[in-house]
This record gives structure tokens, C-alpha cells and sequence, in this order.
């Protein structure tokens, strides 16, 4: 079914979604680009000549990468087996050439030109890092047609809108495997990202080896940490791909798994270890801890594990601490998150208040600047650049601190904001933003794209932003799914041009993005594929493919909050990972081509569109039938059984509409209310999941394709 779905498809597929030229397959968008006439042809003879610096082996792995990478897509035999500085081929098809070696460094020139005629490529760069993006839009630009593998003709100037752009990764909830990060790292590489910020450290797991102080991965980590050695090599392999590694080690809050090996330095006694706050809270009742009902009141009022900012134990332990983790991470900036803490565990210690109360503190809050300055003190004792989350901001805060931006508009009876990033900008702090950005809540690609905090980041303050993963429902299985392709989308808007915005060319190169990464060697595409047969038992998935492809998991906190509320017994660090919610992808490549063809049919009735939305519908409209043999006996798969009876029962209701379209007899008033009140309750969530594509058909009905939700809300 789905190979005749296809083949249906091809047609249309190939004349409606051809590149675009103003931007190619390319993405980012490049700052500058001029398609010109031709194609550079490549064969065997590609050749490559470098003109850099012999020391610069960054460079000369990296032009010896991209040369592999074409040879492998192209199927070639390429005559060079490897490039050398001493090489002497002048005559080479391409010339790169770097007039500096560099190592990846904020604020770096990350410029570089790229020059494609029919005979010959040009790359030029002033550094080794602009080297290094360039060399990943060569390989994007590789294209193919009925004569073979090609360049385009262009001219590229290129550089960054901004110039930190970062990806966060959480690897405390879920510990996320060397390997993994590895195949993260390269990905982050192809879409020109320059910062992985690494989130280290948390309640539920303490993920470094400290030879200082052992006990903290020894207790704190259930076994599970990346060695001083597993550290350093990744350090020295993101810096080869023109990426810094900045390491987060939470506080004074999220702190629970440090008090596992050292209870010394907590505001409460313990005892501890690694775990949800929720956890401990349930193993340690406190009959003076006022009660919470719903989450504003729980995030009010739940005590959770935290430093204790008036013991001078803590600051000699930390200054030991820092001093180590620079000898790992040799970038000039450390994040303490310092994030969601409340007081709660300072209130409720009488010896922290009577200290807040001789030193003339009015609040918690007093105490948690008084931290942060402590804090930043030593990181600038050791030669490191404060980054924080935006809870650190105050009118005493250094100015040399940076300030992460992450809570967004609408949350202030959850969480108060801080300031907007022009607030923080404006008063001379350096400031990233991560606001809209969270990969977590499920968001299509296209909301982070139109991503309402940075319209206004025009202070030269506003260094960036990262997009951000947490991991209360990401495991080393579904991880890069959960942030690929997605994350290419916040890439783009970091770096290209502001004017770019075009949501559809967006998700064309999105996707093309995605094949590209799979071919590189990230595990999205193969993660889904090897969990559909985990649920069938190994039994053919083509069936349940149809079904999954246009399933999208519910957006917001929806699902982490129920996962999180469902008590001890079920905690989210020890619940596999494996339900249909954790298996589709947020943005359904299906549910994009069907909105197009839609969107092309109601515009001029055309009539190749028009097949190939017949061809889904009559797919999905069967699918329910075939799909009754796996249902039989499987557990697992009931989750799914009635989404898959009302995108049936959908599709049937489009096929309706299409006929009335096609003979020429206007759907009365009462029919459509009918049809859409029908179509509205199929878009409802079942198990965590929704139909993805439910609103396209309903514009088959009303004969209008509404506009997407620019906002979702986040419960």
C-alpha cells in the first residue's frame, strides 16, 4: 500500500517541491546568495587543493571529511586518496583557502565566500572556523538529476546573524550515551551551530567524574557518567567541528544528586540520592512544608534539595570543584543554572534564617544573589564568564555575568519572568535566549522558527540563543528524533538573515535536512523504524507506519506533567520510553506534503493535487482494516486503535468533500457543521498522541485552509 501511496505521489511531489533558488537545499539560509546559470559536474577527477597553515589539522581533517562525504553520496571513485598540506595540486577542481588558523572561540570571523562556476569551486575563509561552515553548505549543495551529481552554480558570502548558537542538552533526567552526543555533535556541525551547552548536573544524576571529590558520580550518578577521559575527547571533538562544549552544573536548586556523596553541603540533612524531586519530597514528609494544590502551587511550595549559601564549606568545596572541571573544559564560560528555587528549603531551616536575618536579608531571594555573586567570584577566580539562567538577574549582578533567558510570556501564575532579552540587553548584561526555543514541550518547527523573542534582539548585548532539550522523556533511544530535524529550525534563525521566514521552504529544506543527517549517521530516522518493530513484534510496520506517520505527540507540558504526577512508582527515570507518544515525530513530514497539496488544490482546483490527496485519503481510509490483524492480542498497540479508526472515518469525510467538489454540488451549510463537529473530535489527543493531519481535511470540507496556531498552549 504505502510503495502504490508513493508512487501515486512522485508526480506531483517532484513539481511542487523543487528547490527554491533563492535558497537551494541549503540550511541555514546563507547571508548572500546569487544563483547563476550551470552546473559544476562532478566526476572522478574532483580534486582539492588546500592553501593553509601545515599546522592547521583541524582544517585538512575537515576538507578530507567533506571529500569522503561526497564520495560516499555520489558513488564515486574519487582519484585523491587524501589531502595534504604538501600537496601541490594548483590545477585542483577546487580551491580552499584559510588565511588563519583558528580555534573555536565566541565572537570568532565565521565568514566565508563560496564561488561555484561549471569548472571550478572556491572556498575562502579568514579563519579555520569559516572554513569549516563552509565546507558543510558545499556538501548540502551537492544535488543529482538524470545526468548525475552536480554543484550548482553560485556565489556565497556568508556569516552569522548571531554569534553564539547552541544547543542544550540535559543529560541528568536520562543519561544520553558518548555515542549519542558523538552523533549530536556532527549534526549540531551541519547546520553550523558553535555551542553545546551541556547540562550536567540536576537532581536526578550527576554525570562527570570528579577525581576531586568521587563521591559525586560514585553516589550520584546510579553508575551512569562520562569519564574524565570520555570528557576530554568529546571536548576535543566538538572543537574540531568549530563547536566550545559549555558545561552546566546546577545551582543552589536542582542539586539533589551533589547531597548524595556530600549531604554536608545541603540546607536540609538528607539523606539523598539521585532522583526526582518529587521522590525525595514523598520520602521525607514534612508536616511544616505547606500543602500544593495544582502546579503554580507546587512549584510555590515544594521543598526541594538545595545548597545551603551560608555554610563557607560549600565555597571551599566548590573553588576545588571549579578549578577541576577547568582542567576538562577549556572554554572561558561555566552555566550554574541556578534556575526554579523557590527558598522553600532555606525557610524551613531556622539556623539559614536566623543567618539571613543577622546579615539584614529580607527574602530568599536576597540569599539566592548572594550565591550567585559568591559564585561568580570563584568562576572568575578561575578564569570563567558566569552564565545563568534568568532567575540570577538583579541590580547587584556583575555585569560581566550572562543572562539565559528561558521563561516565557503567559507563565506568571507558574513562574514569574524576569525580563524580557532587550531588558537584560539594555542594562549591559550579555544575553542569550532559550524563551521559545524548548524542544521539549513539542512544538512544530515552524513556532521556533517565528520565534516572537528574538524580533526585537537588536542590542549587540543579545549574544544568541540555544534550542534546548530536556530529558524527562528522552532516553538514548528517541533523543535524536526528539531534537532532529527540529533543532535545524532554530539554527536557521540564529544564523540566517532575519528576513528569511518563509515557513514552507522552511520545511522543504527541514526535511531534505533530515535525509541528509540520516545519511551522516544520526539514529532518528532508524530509531523510528527499529521502534515500530519493537511494537509489532517484528511483524511488518507498513500498516502502522501509515497510521504513526501522520501522529504527532501532544503539545506543551501535557505529557510531562502526567508522567511526573503519577507518583514513585512510576517514575519518569525508569518508565521505558517505548509508547507511540515516544516513538512519532513532532513535525509529521506527511501531515507537510498533504497541507501543501491542499493547499495547492484550493487555490486552482489542480488536478495533479487533487489525485494525490485521493491517493492519502483512500490510504488512510483503508489502513483501519489492515491494521486489525496487529491490533488483535497486542497490547501496546491499543493506544493507538482509535486514532486509527478516526482517521479513517476522517479520511472518508475528505473523499466526501472531494466528490462534492468534483460534481459540481455545493455542500449545504448543514452538511459542513456536521462534518467538521466530526472532524473536530477526531482531532482530539487519545494516549498522548494526536492526527496531525486533521485540519488539512477540514479544509477540503469548509473550502478553506485555516491559518496554524502561531501559540499552543503549554498545559
Amino acid at each position: 500500500m504505502r510503495i502504490v501511496l508513493f508512487s501515486a505521489l512522485l508526480f506531483f511531489a517532484l513539481d511542487a517541491f523543487s528547490q527554491t533558488p533563492a535558497t537551494l537545499n541549503l540550511m541555514p539560509v546563507p547571508k548572500q546568495i546569487q544563483v547563476n546559470p550551470g552546473k559544476f559536474r562532478i566526476t572522478n577527477k574532483f580534486t582539492i587543493h588546500a592553501e593553509a597553515s601545515a599546522g592547521d589539522t583541524v582544517l585538512f581533517a575537515a576538507v578530507n571529511h567533506a571529500y569522503q562525504t561526497l564520495n560516499r553520496k555520489t558513488g564515486m571513485v574519487f582519484g585523491q586518496q587524501y589531502i595534504l598540506p604538501s600537496d601541490t595540486l594548483k590545477t585542483a577542481q577546487m580551491i580552499v583557502r584559510v588565511k588563519a588558523k583558528s580555534s573555536p572561540e565566541i565572537g570568532e570571523d565565521e565568514s566565508y565566500k563560496l564561488q561555484v562556476t561549471d569548472s571550478h569551486l572556491e572556498l575562502d575563509a579568514a579563519t579555520t572556523e569559516g572554513a569549516l561552515h563552509g565546507l558543510q553548505t558545499l556538501i548540502q549543495l551537492c544535488d543529482k538529476d538524470d545526468q548525475g551529481y552536480y554543484f550548482p552554480c553560485v556565489a556565497i558570502d556568508d556569516s552569522p546573524r548571531f554569534k553564539w548558537r547552541g544547543l542544550m542538552i540535559d543529560v541528568a533526567r536520562h543519561f544520553i550515551s558518548y555515542e549519542e552526543m558523538k552523533h549530536n555533535i556532527d549534526a549540531m556541525a551541519a547546520v553550523k551551530m558553535n555551542v553545546l551547552h551541556w547540562h550536567l548536573t540536576d537532581d536526578e544524576g550527576f554525570r562527570v567524574e570528579s577525581k576531586v571529590f568521587p563521591l559525586l558520580h560514585e553516589l550520584g550518578s546510579n553508575g551512569d557518567y562520562y569519564t574524565q577521559a570520555q570528557l576530554k575527547e568529546l571536548v576535543g571533538y566538538a572543537a574540531d567541528r568549530g563547536i566550545i562544549i559549555v558545561p552546566e552544573f546546577d545551582m543552589p536548586g536542582h542539586s539533589q544528586s551533589w547531597f548524595a556523596g556530600y549531604p554536608e553541603l545541603a540546607s536540609q540533612p538528607g539523606p539523598y540520592k539521585p532522583g526526582p524531586r518529587t521522590q525525595w519530597q514523598n520520602e521525607h514528609p514534612d508536616p511544616n512544608r505547606p500543602k500544593g494544590n495544582g502546579i503554580a502551587d507546587i512549584v510555590t511550595n515544594m521543598e526541594a534539595p538545595t545548597f545551603d549559601p551560608t555554610n563557607e564549606k560549600v565555597y571551599k568545596f566548590l573553588d576545588k570543584f571549579i578549578g577541576e572541571m577547568t582542567t576538562i573544559f577549556p572554554s572561558g564560560y561555566m552555566h550554574i543554572g541556578a534556575d526554579e528555587n523557590n527558598g522553600m528549603a532555606w525557610k524551613l531551616n531556622p539556623a539559614i534564617m536566623a543567618w539571613m536575618k543577622d546579615h539584614q536579608m529580607q527574602s530568599t531571594d536576597d540569599l539566592q544573589r548572594y550565591y550567585v555573586q559568591r559564585v561568580h567570584d570563584l568562576l572568575k577566580k578561575h578564569h570563567r564568564q558566569m552564565i545563568g539562567w534568568e532567575e540570577i538577574y538583579n541590580d547587584k549582578l556583575p555585569k560581566d555575568a550572562i543572562v539565559h533567558k528561558w521563561i516565557p510570556d503567559g507563565m506568571g501564575d507558574i513562574i514569574k519572568s524576569h525580563g524580557r532579552p532587550n531588558d537584560f540587553a539594555s542594562h549591559g548584561y550579555g544575553t542569550l535566549v532559550s524563551e521559545g526555543f524548548y524542544l521539549d514541550v513539542f512544538m512544530p518547527a515552524y513556532i521556533y522558527y517565528n520565534n516572537p523573542a528574538l524580533d526585537s534582539a537588536n542590542n549587540v548585548n543579545i549574544l544568541g540563543g540555544e534550542a534546548a532539550q530536556w530529558t524527562e522523556l528522552v532516553d538514548n533511544g528517541n533523543v535524536d528524533g526528539r531534537i532532529w530535524p527540529r533543532a535545524g529550525a532554530v539554527a536557521e534563525r540564529l544564523w540566517s538573515p532575519a528576513a528569511v521566514t518563509d515557513v514552507d521552504d522552511m520545511y522543504r529544506r527541514l526535511f531534505v535536512l533530515s535525509d541528509e543527517l540520516d545519511a551522516q549517521g544520526l539514529q532518528h530516522l532508524s530509531n523510528y523504524e527499529r521502534a515500530l518493530r519493537r511494537l509489532t513484534d517484528n511483524a511488518p510496520t507498513d500498516h502502522l507506519e501509515t497510521l504513526t506517520d501522520v501522529l504527532t505527540p501532544v503539545k506543551g507540558y501535557r505529557k510531562m506533567v502526567g508522567a511526573m504526577m503519577k507518583g514513585p512508582a512510576a517514575s519518569y527515570q525508569t518508565t521505558p520510553l517505548t509508547s507511540v507518544s515516544d516513538i512519532v515525530f513532532v513535525d509529521s513530514k506527511t501531515k507537510r506534503n498533504f497541507r501543501q497539496l491542499v493547499k495547492t488544490f484550493l487555490a486552482n482546483h489542480d488536478k495533479n493535487a487533487e489525485n494525490s490527496i485521493r491517493a492519502y485519503l483512500t490510504a488512510w481510509q483503508q489502513n483501519n482494516a489492515l491494521l486489525q490483524p496487529l491490533f488483535a492480542g497486542n497490547k501496546r498497540l491499543l493506544e493507538v486503535q482509535d486514532h486509527s479508526k478516526n482517521l479513517s472515518a476522517a479520511a472518508a469525510i475528505g473523499l466526501a468533500a472531494l466528490d462534492k467538489i468534483d460534481n459540481g454540488s455545493p455542500a449545504d451549510a448543514a452538511w459542513v457543521q456536521q462534518q467538521a463537529n466530526a472532524l473536530d473530535a477526531y482531532s482530539k489527543a487519545h494516549n498522548e498522541t494526536e492526527i496531525a493531519v486533521i485540519p488539512e481535511i477540514a479544509a477540503l470540507v469548509t473550502g478553506h485552509l485555516a491559518p496554524e496556531p502561531t501559540v499552543y498552549s503549554a498545559f
